[in-house]
């Protein structure tokens, strides 16, 4: 059994992330990180192998008792104590089964083997669709509300977008924001989201379909799925037309699959892709944030 944490360049791009995302808040914990690899590989029984990085983890491909794993290791704040939550909630079903975690900030997880291969775009969203509702249950306590995060978005949207550059008019800042404003208090049952939903998000664990990279939060169904929605707004912008048939499309498949309410899907819809171009702009992506809101455009000219 191997127990030393792995070295090199993909520990060094996680850190150098983690160092943007949270200062010197996490200088101290990024000195530890080796050595917390290496005595949970120990106290776990864990053949520690190569690691790879993304923006928000660490991960590191582990074996334990012949059955291969994840340990993903990221800076332990708010988020990563509600994601452990909600993966002990669903307990597998509907995404991947976790099966240790230390607080500071290590989930020994089940290894995935990326999207299912030879399925077409309305394949994926069926796919999606069918999963999803397995992990709206009946939430944890202390996992943030979309009605607190949406009631931040809408009072500080017009000041965002203005330190943004006005990347485009006010008055689709001003309508999401009391899109915003409308549809967080009023939402239906308040369930357990997967908060990140995407088409990429579809994986194989085991040979089961699951739904990986969930943000956690609680609120209705719509506003979960509304990512889908959006989701891809680069390739969208790459033939016009058919992006707007696209989205067309998809939301339709989405009503028909799930029974959404689709005023509020697309109104969720619209006015987080107007949050999230102008998040894009804020951090220097003005490709993606204009391709964002152009989606936007495209999702409320649909006539439902």
């Amino acid at each position: 059994m191997s127990t030393s944490g792995p070295t090199g360049p993909a520990l060094e791009t996680f850190s150098a992330a983690t160092r943007a995302r949270f200062g010197d808040d996490a200088a101290g914990w990024l000195s530890g990180v080796e050595n917390l690899v290496e005595e949970l590989g120990s106290r776990w029984s864990l053949e520690v192998g190569a690691g790879t990085a993304t923006e928000e983890a660490y991960l590191v491909e582990v074996v334990r008792a012949g059955e291969p794993l994840v340990l993903e290791v990221s800076y332990p704040d708010g988020w990563w104590a509600e994601t452990t939550a909600a993966f002990e909630a669903w307990r597998g079903d509907g995404t991947v089964r976790l099966f240790e975690h230390d607080p500071r900030g290590a989930r020994l997880l089940e290894r995935t083997g990326g999207m299912p291969s030879g399925s077409d775009e309305p394949a994926i969203l069926r796919d999606v669709c069918a999963i999803a509702p397995r992990l709206w249950i009946a939430p944890p306590d202390g996992i943030t509300t979309v009605a607190v995060e949406v009631r931040a978005w809408a009072a500080e949207i017009q000041e965002r977008h203005v330190r943004a550059g006005r990347p485009f008019e006010r008055e689709l800042v001003r309508s999401a924001m009391d899109t915003l404003s409308t549809l967080g208090p009023t939402q239906g049952e308040r369930v357990l989201l997967h908060g990140d939903l995407h088409l990429a998000s579809l994986a194989l664990a085991d040979e089961r379909r699951v739904l990986i990279g969930p943000r956690p939060l609680v609120g209705e169904r719509e506003f979960d799925v509304a990512s889908l929605v959006r989701d891809a707004p680069l390739a969208l912008l790459n033939d016009v037309n058919e992006g707007r048939r696209r989205v067309k499309e998809r939301v339709d498949l989405v009503v028909e699959e799930l029974g959404c309410n689709p005023n509020r899907l697309k109104g969720w819809a619209v006015a987080t892709g107007v949050d999230q171009g102008i998040w894009c702009a804020e951090n220097g992506d003005h490709g993606t944030g204009t391709a964002l809101v152009e989606t936007a455009r495209m999702i409320r000219a649909i006539e439902l």
